[in-house]
């Protein structure tokens, strides 16, 4: 008895913890909205009056929202509609709505792009001009001068299921450098966790995107200095797609409102400066097919994890 008392309060405590983490973020992007709405139904994305728009959490909350909130912005005056941008806590929670088609629209990367519109049928809208890299980054005043100086060091990478942390573990076996014998790694819930990570001490780098970098606060991209880049995985750094059970011609005015926005108003170039995309132009599927082994990989990592997440529970 005492044993199936404690499996219920685990659960019921995991379940607290997930709704405390996912009210945290919904409250970071209401600070910054003036609408405070029930979300959309997955299968009818347009019955509420709010748009939403789901954004793969690649940067902390608050950093996103600040980001975008031009945008928001703007959309909101030219739709003559309330306009939301939404995160997860998580990556893999972000795949698992997308999954169940919770957004209308949404901005996310290069792999989880690809098992959007390849497993949930995401129609492809715009990606940016200039591609993401991952990049070496070390602290500002650091010796270390190449990947081959981190051996017996640690170096922090986003969540796994993100694409540069899968392009990270690449670029360190290219240079001969073995993850769990030469190297330790270490997985941050974000691109700038992991360069904070760098500039406080605990790891020696991080592998991150360089837009990634260029959309953090000035202090943080100060705080280190780029040793080096991988052309090899040059990749849209996000993707944005609109939700199957949109109309064609909604999806056209989505992506002509955008479009208008970063080509046509000051907000709009400074904001598509500030993230260091060089524009956005129409997605097309040949853009995404050639992700597609990433997005297997991170397909299987989800999988991986609900496994050990259920022997983990089982046990308790």
């Amino acid at each position: 008895m005492m044993s199936n008392m404690k499996v219920r309060f685990t659960s019921i405590s995991r379940l607290f913890f997930r709704f405390c983490a996912g009210l945290r973020t919904l409250i970071l992007a209401i600070m910054f909205s003036p609408a405070i709405l029930s979300p959309a139904s997955a299968s009818e994305p347009e019955q509420s009056a709010v748009l939403e728009l789901g954004v793969a959490p690649f940067l902390p909350a608050r950093t996103l929202v600040q980001n975008y909130q031009p945008m928001r912005a703007y959309l909101e005056q030219h739709l003559k509609q309330p306009v939301l941008f939404v995160m997860a806590p998580d990556y893999k929670t972000f795949y698992e709505r997308t999954q169940r088609r919770e957004y209308p629209v949404i901005i996310t990367v290069a792999n989880a792009a690809y098992l959007a519109y390849a497993e949930s049928g995401y129609v492809p809208m715009l990606r940016p001009v200039i591609d993401t890299r991952p990049v070496l980054v070390v602290p500002k005043n650091s010796n270390l001068t190449r990947m081959q100086n981190l051996r017996g060091k640690t170096v922090a990478l986003p969540d796994p299921l993100a694409i540069i942390a899968m392009q990270g573990v690449q670029m360190l076996r290219e240079t001969g450098l073995n993850p769990g014998n030469d190297i330790t790694l270490r997985h941050l819930p974000d691109h700038s966790t992991a360069v904070n990570h760098v500039i406080a001490g605990e790891t020696a780098a991080a592998i991150v995107s360089d837009r990634a970098l260029l959309q953090m606060p000035a202090a943080t991209q100060e705080g280190v200095r780029v040793i080096q880049a991988w052309e090899k995985g040059a990749a849209p750094g996000v993707v944005y797609l609109a939700n199957p059970a949109l109309p064609p011609q909604r999806v056209a005015q989505l992506t002509q409102a955008i479009l208008k926005f970063v080509r046509e108003t000051p907000e709009g170039r400074e904001f598509i400066m500030k993230l260091g995309y060089g524009g956005l132009v129409p997605a097309t599927k040949q853009d995404l097919e050639p992700l597609a082994s990433y997005g297997e990989l991170l397909k299987e990592k989800v999988v991986r994890s609900n496994e050990k997440e259920k022997i983990r529970v089982s046990s308790e």
